[in-house]
């Protein structure tokens, strides 16, 4: 398992990220924390993921608001 910290943008609310967070359970991800910064709209989640982590991701609705992407 690999570390990583994502964030992600238009990220309102923690409904929002725990929207983000089901699609990286979903591809394999195991959150370690997440925080929600209201003023800036955007959410950042610390996990552990697999090697095909970011095959899976990749089809995810939560891919599209990933920072960087």
């Amino acid at each position: 398992m690999k570390k990583l910290t994502l964030c992600f943008y238009e990220c309102e609310h923690n409904g929002d990220l725990n929207n983000y967070a089901e699609d990286v359970v979903a591809s394999g991800g195991m959150i370690e924390s997440s925080v929600v910064d209201t003023e800036e709209e955007v959410g950042t989640i610390e996990c552990s993921v697999p090697l095909d982590f970011w095959r899976k991701f990749k089809t995810t609705n939560a891919y599209e608001f990933l920072e960087g992407n």
